[in-house]
């Protein structure tokens, strides 16, 4: 009955800024725009997967634990995570922790200029393989 997750949401202050950062870092490229100001854009990837960048209310953001409830962080595929951790480096994304490599998988968890955190994942073997 259910196939899968459609999209991801992301709430942005700014939400054009944030959604040329996520089409300029990795790709993507926007299959619905709302027309609006401020916009709110449906952005998919090579893959297929989609994320939406909708604009957030004001306010500040509150501080962030990753053992709080609620979504951790949303992780990037790569085929070449060498290339694509170099890619955002030269890309000016900095702040990188927690990596770990070891034969079956690479992973470095970063943030997004809004400090959203995004988690780059490369596998050996897919998951569901």
């Amino acid at each position: 009955m259910f196939s899968g997750f459609e999209h991801t949401a992301i709430m942005a202050h700014d939400s054009k800024t944030l959604a040329d950062w996520y089409i300029r870092m990795f790709g993507l490229h926007v299959v619905w725009d709302n027309g609006m100001t401020p916009p709110t854009y449906l952005l998919k990837a090579p893959d297929g997967s989609v994320i939406e960048v909708l604009p957030a209310a004001p306010g500040e953001r509150t501080n962030y634990d990753q053992r709080q409830p609620g979504l951790r962080h949303l992780a990037l595929t790569v085929t070449d995570f060498d290339a694509a951790l170099n890619h955002l480096r030269e890309s000016g994304v900095d702040g990188f922790w927690d990596s770990r490599q070891s034969d079956e998988a690479k992973l470095i968890f970063f943030r997004d200029p809004e400090g959203n955190v995004l988690h780059l994942i490369w596998r050996a073997k897919p998951l569901d393989a």
